[in-house]
């Protein structure tokens, strides 16, 4: 095991604003919220309040609470226990594996429109895509969060905000130049507020909840802040407005110019972009864009690498699970896991490039993929009430406002939201073609074996400690875990 003499060094708030941004903020989800036109809106606003909202503030708390490196993990092991704290986490990473899969192969279909559109049905070159950029990805954040640091910020600020303020641009500029608006923005209740009465509209709100997620992942490198306790809800606020902002703005500047029933889920953003451009005579810069957001998208992906897993090194090096987990570099990265993760996603590449019907395999995926993570928030809400009772003790330099009535709404409206969402997972989407009752199977199977399996190998890390423990073998604890928990202290 690398024994490093010193923590790595700590990065500033601009630094895990953009860490943080390249995790949740992206320009890829604006033709999923451009697609209802001025509901928007309200789609986005209710999202953020009932579920991003809660979600920055409850991990802003717990993360100020216990500023380790652990995030999840360390939450809900103060709260249920080491066992229970293991099987969140693990859901957390799990549905990263599947989740970035699905994110790489966007990037894969923006980079074969630049060069050649025939690239993004060829099979062996989306494998080639999935496994190429998960390994540069893994390859530069062994240099540590110093190095994950700069990457997201040149990948956010020309692959995220470049490409967002552009498109915003170019918006105004055809509003100004007395351009006709494609899609009906009056201001009127029943354009601006949606019918809930029937399931599509609740599977598209559900949709916007999905936009949001991933809040508390970077709380998994709390430790790597400066004066963590004053700066990381500093940090969550500032992404939260970024967001918020970006997927209003950006998608009225795609209804604005494209009727809102023709805007493409996956290429709205190029067909906005192609459109502004050639009014103007630059289509050539279309491209451009698409390079730029293909660019941002890696960044995302770069983002998640060290988000879950650090959970994961956690459990490790709280002796939870083998040895063998516990080896980290001389920049303090879980060398071990960040490699098994490496090989998980390259599995996952394999399955949906070698299944018959990839369309049908990626809509099932990706219905597991929001299930599993629902589970995670399950536990992170559950958790944020019960240690407000369990451990009053403990400082809080932000606490969620409203004292624990205010706790129990916030996280209150998470666990609702969570449950509503994990209800529809189990109802396909209206793109999938296949038998809705084998996506049901799929689902229900398939969560069953992600919540069995963490169980097991936690249940196989405790017999090994028993084995080390009889032999009196003592503990070896990283110095990286050693210089973690004594910042949390």
């Amino acid at each position: 095991m690398t024994t490093p003499d010193k923590a790595p060094a700590k990065i500033g708030v601009f630094t895990f604003v953009m860490i943080t941004a390249a995790v949740v903020v992206s320009v890829r989800t604006l033709p999923m919220t451009a697609q209802p036109g001025m509901m928007t809106l309200f789609l986005t606003l209710a999202a953020a309040l009932l579920f991003l909202v809660p979600t920055a503030l409850v991990s802003a708390e717990l993360a100020t609470a216990w500023p380790q490196d652990g995030g999840l993990f360390i939450w809900v092991r103060e709260a249920f226990g080491e066992r229970m704290g293991f099987v969140a986490v693990w859901m957390q990473w799990i549905q990263m594996v599947f989740g970035m899969t699905s994110i790489i192969m966007v990037i894969a279909a923006t980079f074969a429109y630049v060069f050649d559109p025939a690239l993004a049905s060829n099979k062996l070159y989306m494998l080639a895509m999935i496994a190429g950029i998960w390994w540069g990805c893994t390859l530069v954040n062994m240099r540590g969060v110093k190095t994950l640091g700069w990457v997201s910020t040149i990948c956010v600020s020309l692959g995220v905000f470049l490409p967002g303020i552009v498109l915003i641009g170019c918006g105004i500029a055809y509003l100004a130049s007395g351009h006709p608006i494609m899609t009906d923005v009056s201001l009127s209740w029943n354009n601006l507020v949606p019918s809930f009465s029937d399931s599509g509209t609740l599977g598209l709100f559900i949709g916007f909840i999905f936009v949001v997620m991933g809040m508390e992942v970077s709380a998994s490198n709390v430790s790597s802040i400066k004066d963590a306790r004053r700066n990381y809800p500093i940090a969550i606020i500032l992404v939260s407005v970024i967001m918020v902002l970006l997927s209003v703005i950006g998608s009225a500047a795609i209804f604005v110019a494209i009727p809102k029933e023709k805007i493409s889920m996956t290429a709205g953003l190029m067909q906005a972009f192609e459109l502004y451009f050639n009014q103007w005579g630059m289509g050539w810069l279309a491209p451009v864009m698409g390079l730029c957001i293909g660019l941002g998208l890696v960044g995302q992906v770069n983002s998640w690498v060290l988000g879950p897993v650090r959970g994961l090194q956690a459990t490790a090096d709280s002796g939870a699970l083998p040895q063998f987990l516990q080896k980290t570099n001389a920049h303090g990265v879980p060398v071990t896991l960040v490699l098994i993760q490496a090989f998980a996603i390259t599995l996952v590449g394999i399955l949906i490039t070698v299944m018959p019907n990839v369309d049908n395999f990626y809509f099932m995926l990706m219905g597991l993929t929001g299930l599993v993570y629902l589970v995670a928030y399950l536990f992170m809400f559950s958790a944020a009430i019960y240690l407000r009772y369990k451990r009053p003790d403990v400082e809080r330099s932000f606490k969620v406002p409203g004292g624990n009535a205010g706790m129990w709404i916030c996280s209150g409206l998470g666990l609702a939201i969570s449950l509503l969402a994990g209800y529809l997972g189990f109802i396909p989407p209206g793109s999938f073609k296949g038998s809705g009752s084998v996506y049901l199977q799929f689902q229900l199977i398939g969560l069953v074996v992600m919540l069995v399996i963490p169980f097991l190998v936690y249940a196989y890390g405790q017999k090994a400690k028993q084995a080390r423990v009889s032999a009196g073998v003592a503990p070896n604890t990283s110095p990286a875990a050693k210089a973690r928990s004594a910042e949390g202290k």
